[in-house]
């Protein structure tokens, strides 16, 4: 399996320059808001629609989301695209391999409202490609850039792991991709968010050492990821987070 975070050393509790309000004490206790921006590439399309319950595959991000600021005196209103209708189409960038400044680059050229202290905005682009760390990350499905609210979904990736294209697997390995990758930008694990009780695994950075939470290390390939979700599907059960990722947010809320 591959690093799913960048590499860089900017804590997400820090005064990034270019995000000041991409901050674990914004998110837990002052925003009001926290909308969604998902921009794509042609052939980079997520995965969207319902499943045969009639519940929309984006829902188990809001659903996520909702459980980790249920903690707030008064939660943030989500704002979560459902449809691809609802999500923007960028063009096609010609690329093969991204690095986490070009990712930077990308969002600088596309992204919609700027961050405010009461209304978070996230930015995550669905690309072509394999994310670069220095060298080719082929399993890596998504990075979230240190420091700032950028996730970057690398679609070959997924559409490389022989999972049926319509079928539940892949769009809830996208979805659970996707939670996880805004499990750190949020700040976990011990990422920004301080935690409650020891449950990092620092051999592997920001991620927890209970496998059956999202932010366990191996949930973040294909192979061990698909195995994850699998219960999520069999059960109906939405929300991914461990006990002790919640116990996190619980503390830190405001």
């Amino acid at each position: 399996m591959q690093n799913c975070s960048s590499s860089s050393s900017d804590p997400v509790n820090s005064q990034n320059e270019n995000f000041p309000h991409s901050d674990g004490n914004t998110y837990f206790k002052s925003t009001e808001k926290v909308v969604i921006e998902v921009y794509y590439e042609p052939g980079a399309e997520p995965y969207d629609g319902a499943m045969g319950s009639g519940k929309f595959y984006w829902e188990i991000l809001q659903d996520n989301l909702g459980a980790i600021f249920q903690f707030r005196s008064a939660a943030p209103e989500l704002v979560v695209p459902k449809v691809l209708s609802d999500m923007t189409a960028i063009p096609a960038q010609g690329k093969t391999d991204w690095t986490s400044a070009e990712i930077n680059s990308l969002n600088a050229q596309f992204k919609g409202a700027e961050s405010t202290s009461k209304e978070a905005h996230f930015y995550i682009y669905f690309l072509n490609g394999h994310f670069n760390d220095g060298e080719t990350k082929p399993n890596t499905i998504g990075v979230s850039l240190g420091g700032t609210p950028i996730i970057a979904i690398f679609k070959d990736v997924i559409q490389d792991a022989g999972f049926l294209p319509n079928g539940p697997v892949a769009k809830f390995v996208e979805q659970s991709t996707l939670v996880h990758e805004m499990g750190h930008a949020l700040g976990f694990v011990n990422n920004g968010v301080p935690m409650a009780s020891p449950h990092q695994d620092t051999e592997h950075g920001a991620h927890t050492t209970n496998s059956d939470c999202v932010m366990y290390w191996l949930n973040e390939g294909t192979s061990d990821l698909s195995d994850f979700v699998r219960d999520y599907i069999s059960t109906g059960n939405t929300v991914m987070w461990g006990d002790e990722v919640l116990e996190d947010a619980k503390a830190f809320s405001q």
